[in-house]
C-alpha cells in the first residue's frame, strides 16, 4: 500500500512538473504602447473599416465619440471633419500561429460572464477543490450504463487544463491527469485568477482562418465592441458557443447556435444577472443581420488584416497602422476579384520611406525577406522616370521637344525597333507627354542622343546588375530588367532625393492622374489630386507594378503570376487594372490627405 502511494505521489509531481503553469497563470501584461493613428481632416476611410479597427484598437471611447468627427456618419463612405486620433491596435498575446488574443484582466469582466459561467457550466466552482466529487459519481453511473466515457463531469479548473494541455481524446490517463492539474492548480491559485485564466485561455473559434483565444477577443471579433459594451443577449451567445466552437459556428451553424442562446439566455435571466424589463432577445432578422456581417468580413479579410496588423514585424510609429490594416485587405479582395482570370497571383508591396518602411506579401506560407530581397521581377516602365531624370541632368527640359518616331537601332543581333502601345497624335511630343503616355521611342532616342555610354555609366550604379554594353541591350530601357520590390524600392528612394535636389519635373509630370496612363482607372474622389505615381506591365501580364508616392509614404506594388510561366499563355492583367487599382483602395481610404512632395 506504501509503495502504491508512493507511485501515486510520483505519478501526481511528474504530472505537476511537466506542466508549465505559466500557460495558464500568465497575468496581462501592462500595454506600454502609446502609439496612435491620425485620421486627418479631410481624408476618407469606409465606415465599416474603421469601427472594425476601432474595436480592435486599444481605444475604448464610444463609436459616437469618433463618428461626430466625420460629416455625415450614415454614409458608407466617411469624410473626416476635424482630425482626430485614435489609439492603435491591441497587443496580440496569443503565441500560436494565426491566432488572436486580447487578454484581459478579471476585474474587466462582466459580471454577466463570470457568474453567468460559474452557474451555467460549475455551480459549485467556488467551493470544491478543482474537481467536484458529486459531478464525476455522476458522470461515472452514467459512463457504466453507457459502456463507454459519454459524460466528463468537468470542472471548469478541468476544462480549462484540458484546454490548455491536452487534445479532446476520451481516456483515463488524460482524465487523472486533468484531474491532478486541476486540485493543484485551485491549491496554488484563488478562484479569481482561475477565472481569469479560463476567460483568457480558452479557444472560441475560429474567423477567416484567424483563431479566437480568450472571451475580450471573441467579443471584438464576434459583436465588433469592446467586452465592456455586450448585452445580455451578445454574452449569452459567447457562453452558448463554450460547448463547441465548431458545432455553434456562428456562419456554418446558425440555427444550432442560435436553439442554445436561447436556452443561455432564459437560465441567465433566471439567475438574476440583469434587467428582466428589457426586451435583449434577436429577432429573426437581427440573427441574419449578424451571420451576414461576419460572412462579410470574413470574405474581405477583415480578420486576416488585423491579424497581420497586430502581428507584423515592422511597427515604427512614422507607419500608419491604419495603412497597413487596409493594405492587407485590400490586396486579398484584389486577388480574391482577380481568381476568375488567375489563381495563382501573388502581391507584394513595400511601403514607408528611408528609415521606416513596412512589407506585406500575400503569400503567408513562404519567406517574406526572400521574397522581397532576392526574387526578382520585370519592372516594365516602372523604369521611365529615372531614366528621364538622368535626361534632364544631362541637360534637357521637361519641356523640350523628342521625336515619337520609331527609332531603328542596327545591334549585333540585328536590326531593333521599339513597339508603342498606341499610335502617337503627333510626330513631337513635349518630354514631358512622352512620359505621361508612356512612349518607348522617346525613351531609346533621348539615350542615344545623349549616348549610351554616358547613361550605361549613370545607371550602372542605381543598377548594378544592369547588362552591359547598354547600347547592344537596349531593350533594358524599356524595362527588359528584372528587380526585387526591395530594389525597386531603393531605386525610387534615390529617385524622390533627386527630385528634390536637382528638379520636381519628371515628379510634376506624372502628378496629374488624369493625364498618365492610370486615367482611366482613377476615381472621381482621387481625380482632382495630385500624386506621383507610374505603372509598369511586362511578360505578357505576368509582372504588373505600380510606384507611387501620396506624400506619406513610396509604395512599389507588385502584382504577378508565381509559377511556371513557360508554354503559359499571357494574361489580361496590367499595372493600371491591378497594382494601380491596389494603391487608390490604400491611399484614398487610408484616413490621410494627399500631400505634397516633401523636400525638408
Amino acid at each position: 500500500m506504501i509503495g502504491l502511494i508512493g507511485l501515486c505521489v510520483m505519478y501526481s509531481i511528474k504530472t505537476i512538473n511537466d506542466a508549465d503553469l505559466t500557460r495558464i497563470i500568465s497575468p496581462k501584461a501592462p500595454d506600454a504602447n502609446t502609439k496612435t493613428v491620425l485620421f486627418e481632416e479631410g481624408s476618407f476611410v469606409k465606415k465599416r473599416d474603421f469601427l472594425f479597427f476601432k474595436a480592435n484598437s486599444r481605444d475604448e471611447r464610444f463609436n459616437s465619440v469618433f463618428l461626430e468627427k466625420f460629416d455625415d456618419p450614415k454614409k458608407s463612405i466617411l469624410s473626416v471633419k476635424e482630425s482626430f486620433e485614435l489609439n492603435s491596435v491591441r497587443n496580440n498575446d496569443c503565441n500560436y500561429n494565426r491566432c488572436l488574443q486580447y487578454k484581459i484582466n478579471f476585474y474587466n469582466i462582466p459580471i454577466i460572464l463570470s457568474k453567468g459561467l460559474i452557474g451555467i457550466e460549475d455551480f459549485r466552482f467556488l467551493e470544491h477543490i478543482g474537481i467536484d466529487y458529486i459531478s464525476i459519481i455522476r458522470a461515472i453511473i452514467a459512463d457504466i450504463k453507457a459502456g463507454a466515457l459519454v459524460q466528463g463531469g468537468s470542472t471548469l479548473t478541468q476544462q480549462l487544463v484540458k484546454n490548455i494541455y491536452f487534445t479532446n481524446e476520451k481516456s483515463f490517463s488524460r482524465k487523472i491527469k486533468e484531474a491532478i492539474l486541476a486540485v493543484y492548480i485551485d491549491f496554488k491559485f484563488d478562484k479569481s485568477s482561475i477565472l481569469e485564466a479560463y476567460f483568457n485561455e480558452v479557444f472560441w473559434g475560429s474567423l477567416g482562418g484567424i483563431r479566437i483565444k480568450g472571451v475580450n477577443t471573441a467579443a471584438v471579433l464576434y459583436f465588433n465592441k469592446p467586452i465592456s459594451e455586450l448585452d445580455p443577449y451578445e454574452s449569452a451567445i459567447l457562453v452558448s458557443m463554450l460547448k463547441g466552437p465548431s458545432y455553434y459556428h456562428p456562419i456554418y451553424r446558425t440555427d444550432r447556435l442560435r436553439g442554445r442562446a436561447d436556452f443561455i439566455f432564459n437560465k441567465l435571466q433566471s439567475l438574476d444577472l440583469f434587467d428582466k424589463n428589457t426586451d435583449y432577445q434577436w429577432s429573426d432578422v437581427k440573427w441574419q443581420s449578424w451571420q451576414k456581417q461576419l460572412v462579410a468580413f470574413q470574405n474581405d479579410s477583415f480578420y486576416e488584416a488585423i491579424y497581420l496588423t497586430t502581428t507584423r514585424i515592422n511597427k515604427d510609429p512614422k507607419l500608419s497602422e491604419y495603412r497597413f490594416f487596409k493594405t492587407v485587405m485590400a490586396s486579398k479582395n484584389l486577388l480574391r476579384d482577380l481568381k476568375g482570370i488567375e489563381e495563382n497571383l501573388a502581391v507584394k508591396i513595400a511601403f514607408g520611406g528611408a528609415k521606416h518602411k513596412s512589407f506585406y506579401y500575400s503569400k503567408f506560407e513562404r519567406n517574406v525577406e526572400k521574397a522581397f530581397n532576392d526574387e526578382r521581377h520585370s519592372v516594365g516602365s516602372t523604369l521611365k522616370p529615372v531614366l528621364f531624370q538622368i535626361y534632364l541632368e544631362q541637360g534637357y527640359k521637361i519641356d523640350d521637344l523628342v521625336s515619337t518616331k520609331p527609332i531603328t537601332l542596327d545591334l549585333i543581333s540585328g536590326k531593333w525597333t521599339p513597339s508603342e502601345s498606341h499610335t502617337p497624335s503627333a510626330n513631337e511630343y513635349p518630354i514631358s507627354q512622352a512620359l505621361q503616355e508612356s512612349l518607348n521611342n522617346p525613351v531609346v532616342r533621348l539615350a542615344h542622343d545623349i549616348g549610351f555610354d554616358k547613361v550605361e555609366a549613370i545607371l550602372k550604379k542605381k543598377i548594378s546588375h544592369l547588362k552591359t554594353p547598354l547600347a547592344e541591350y537596349p531593350a533594358q530601357l524599356l524595362g527588359a530588367i528584372e528587380l526585387s520590390v526591395a530594389e525597386l524600392f531603393k531605386l525610387y528612394e534615390d529617385f524622390m532625393a533627386a527630385q528634390c535636389s536637382v528638379g520636381s519635373g519628371v515628379y510634376e509630370s506624372l502628378a496629374d492622374p488624369s493625364q498618365t496612363t492610370i486615367r482611366r482607372m482613377v476615381k472621381p474622389a482621387l481625380r482632382q489630386q495630385h500624386f506621383f505615381g507610374k505603372t509598369g506591365t511586362s511578360n505578357n501580364g505576368f509582372d504588373n507594378l505600380f510606384v507611387g508616392y501620396d506624400g506619406h509614404d513610396l509604395f512599389t506594388i507588385w502584382v504577378g503570376y508565381e509559377g511556371v510561366r513557360t508554354n503559359k499563355k499571357g494574361l489580361r492583367l496590367y499595372g493600371s487594372t491591378t497594382a494601380f487599382k491596389l494603391y487608390q483602395e490604400i491611399i484614398l481610404y487610408s484616413g490621410q490627405r494627399i500631400a505634397s512632395l516633401a523636400c525638408e
